[in-house]
């Protein structure tokens, strides 16, 4: 039976550039240099990354997405 799409995040259907997810890689392996403007924009409107106190961080949606991008 075919995955009833309406239901899955946002974040882990919409397009991303390879430069984009470059980017979430990066943060997620700890060894992002400073992330272009428009990636960091894209990425916290798909609730892959979220700001914090000490800098932006990798959601566990975003885990998910590295994970369904492989």
């Amino acid at each position: 039976m075919p995955r009833d799409i309406r239901t899955t995040p946002k974040g882990l259907i919409a397009p991303l550039t390879q430069a984009a997810l470059a980017s979430l890689s990066a943060l997620a392996d700890g060894t992002a240099p400073p992330m272009p403007e428009e990636h960091r924009a894209r990425l916290l409107h798909l609730a892959l990354i979220e700001t914090r106190p000490e800098g932006d961080a990798i959601t566990s949606l975003g885990r998910e997405r590295l994970i369904c991008d492989r």
